[in-house]
């Protein structure tokens, strides 16, 4: 299981985006996706900043389309693991509570995961993970 930063998701979208292969392998149903109300909210507002009005309807008919491979998470704690930009601990709760292994993220903030034992879960840069991808395809 993954937890995608809204970046690394939006990078995945288009089709000669840079992690596109991501976006292709959860359509292919080679993972499952950890989300919470608030990770989703945060996709529909850039979606919908960044792509016009009808970017995050045709991004939700998708996630719907793939509904079992989606993972609602309702962490019944808080973690405050990430330090420098509190706002990113919702991809941290959404990861802890569905056991993910990974927060697929760019951002150098999530190396405050690396800390703490107790999480069970890491970043791991896109890139990789998608060589990870191809290893197991």
């Amino acid at each position: 299981m993954y937890c995608p930063y809204t970046n690394v998701l939006l990078q995945s979208i288009p089709t000669r985006g840079k992690f596109r292969p991501i976006l292709q392998a959860f359509d292919q149903g080679r993972f499952l996706l950890v989300v919470l109300n608030e990770i989703l909210l945060e996709y529909e507002e850039i979606l919908m900043d960044r792509g016009g009005p009808q970017a995050w309807p045709l991004f939700r008919a998708f996630f719907e389309a793939h509904s079992d491979q989606v993972l609602l998470a309702e962490p019944s704690y808080r973690w405050h693991a990430v330090k420098r930009d509190p706002d990113d601990n919702k991809f941290v709760d959404a990861a802890v509570a569905k056991n993910a292994e990974w927060i697929v993220t760019e951002d150098s903030d999530f190396d405050d995961l690396l800390a703490d034992e107790r999480l069970g879960v890491r970043p791991l840069r896109p890139d990789r993970f998608i060589e990870l991808l191809r290893a197991n395809g």
